[in-house]
C-alpha cells in the first residue's frame, strides 16, 4: 500500500542512508541539495508480485500536479523495497512483474523541469528476491540457516547487484541520491564461512558468539554493524 509521508526534517537518523549523488539534465533549473532542503515527499512503495500495472497511474499531468501544489524542495519515490523488486523497468536488478509507464522516467523529468530534486527509496541490505535467486548471497544465522531477506554484506551482493542497479539509476535517469532503507535496523549478525573468516582474521578471535552471553558478543556484534 503507498504511504506518504510529508517532511520538514530530516528523517530518523540511522534509519537510513543518503548517499548524494549530482547528476540530470544540464539546460533545466537548478536543484536544491538534501543539506540544503526544508520540505520533501516521500512515497513508500515496495512493490510486490501483485504489481503488474505499474505506472497505469502515473500521468504527466498528475506529477505536475503534486509538484505545483506542494512545491517540495525534494520528491523521493520508490525504486526498489525490500521485496526486492524493482518498481521502474530497471535492466540491472529485478523487475516487478508488469508496466504499463515508467514511473521513474515521469517523475524524474517532471522534477528536472520544475527544479525539484529527486532520490529513490532503495532497499539496501534487504532484499528478498536477490538471496531467492542467489541463497549464498544470504546471511547465515547461528544455525547455519541462510536468512529469507537479508543479504550478508560480505558475499557478493554489493558488487553484482546493489552497485549496477545504483549506477543504472544514475546513468539513465540522472537521480539526485538515494534513501537507503533498512541499513541500520535490517542487519544481522552473519555466521557465513566469508564473514567468521574475516571476523577471525580483524580480530583474533577464533570462536564465534552464539549468545549475548557469550565472550566476545559486543564485538562481533559491532563487527557486524
Amino acid at each position: 500500500m503507498l504511504k506518504t509521508v510529508v517532511s520538514a526534517v530530516v528523517f530518523a537518523v540511522g534509519m537510513q542512508a543518503l548517499l548524494p549523488v549530482l547528476a540530470g539534465p544540464e539546460d533545466t533549473p537548478g536543484r536544491l541539495k538534501r543539506s540544503e532542503s526544508f520540505l520533501g515527499i516521500h512515497f513508500d512503495f515496495h512493490a510486490g508480485e501483485d504489481c503488474r500495472e505499474i505506472g497505469k497511474d502515473v500521468t504527466r499531468e498528475m506529477v505536475e500536479s503534486i509538484l505545483d501544489r506542494v512545491k517540495p524542495d525534494y520528491i523521493q519515490v520508490d525504486s526498489k523495497g525490500h521485496r526486492g523488486l524493482s518498481s521502474y523497468p530497471t535492466k540491472a536488478g529485478n523487475p516487478a512483474p508488469g508496466f504499463v509507464r515508467d514511473p521513474l522516467r515521469i517523475w524524474r523529468e517532471a522534477a528536472a523541469e520544475k527544479g525539484v530534486a529527486l532520490y529513490v527509496h532503495h532497499s539496501g541490505v534487504l532484499d528478498e528476491e536477490a538471496v531467492r535467486l542467489h541463497p549464498g548471497w544470504a546471511v547465515v544465522d547461528s544455525e547455519g540457516k541462510a536468512d529469507a531477506r537479508t543479504t550478508s554484506v560480505f558475499g557478493p551482493y554489493a558488487d553484482s547487484l546493489l552497485i549496477p542497479q545504483v549506477k543504472e539509476m544514475i546513468d539513465w535517469y540522472g537521480i539526485d541520491g538515494i534513501w537507503v532503507d533498512g541499513e541500520c535496523w535490517g542487519m544481522k549478525r552473519d555466521y557465513g564461512d566469508r564473514a567468521a573468516e574475516i571476523y577471525f582474521q580483524k580480530t583474533g578471535i577464533r570462536e564465534l558468539p552464539r549468545q549475548d552471553a557469550d565472550p566476545h558478543w559486543f564485538e562481533f556484534s559491532e563487527f557486524n554493524r
